[in-house]
């Protein structure tokens, strides 16, 4: 008989990231590894967004990749590589907040990390001890990327930012499926 207790441990922030990372068993490694910073051609554009949707594009979703990035693209050259979060947003206004946050990423990876449910529910319970799952809507996810994830997510500077991904990732789907506690552990 094997009898276990979780007992939370206080940890650094790279501790923290180096526990989490390895536990990742989210999306395809392999294929983000050899397609980050790579030219992004209407196949390559194709192949990103079925990684994040984690399963082929329904027809209606690759419609709107087709519309809303691919046919844009050309439209990346012509932006500041410098440009704000907020601006690009704008500039790219359809397609659904998580998915126009992923094309930024998918344009500068190392600029705009990825949003999602997971990585929303880990940086709310780091910083509050709740679950707090991703706001319903757009505007709202969008206002809290902008206002407090990039934020979060520099805060792990000096941690490759992959690395921080996947630990958010890994976290936040633990804190989902585990019945993590709620109280606040500190």
């Amino acid at each position: 008989m094997q009898l276990i207790i979780y007992q939370p441990v206080n940890a650094d922030p790279k501790a923290f990231i180096d526990f989490w990372a390895a536990r990742y068993t989210g999306y395809d490694e392999k294929f983000y590894e050899a397609n980050v910073g790579q030219e992004l051609t209407e196949t390559r554009i194709l192949e990103w967004f079925t990684w994040k949707n984690g399963t082929p594009l329904s027809e209606p979703k690759r419609k709107s990749v087709l519309r809303n990035f691919v046919a844009r693209r050309g439209e990346l050259d012509q932006v500041p590589r410098d440009e704000t979060a907020s601006d690009l947003l704008t500039r790219f206004g359809e397609g659904g907040a998580i998915w126009r946050i992923f094309w930024l990423h998918c344009w500068q990876p190392a600029r705009f990390p990825i949003y999602d449910q997971h990585v929303h529910r880990a940086m709310r319970f780091i910083h509050a001890g709740v679950l707090e799952e991703i706001p319903g809507k757009d505007p709202q996810k969008i206002r809290v990327y902008l206002d407090s994830y990039m934020a979060f997510h520099a805060g792990f500077d000096g941690i490759g930012s992959r690395l921080v991904d996947k630990a958010l990732w890994a976290f936040g789907r633990f804190l989902k499926e585990n019945n993590f506690p709620r109280e606040a552990h500190r």
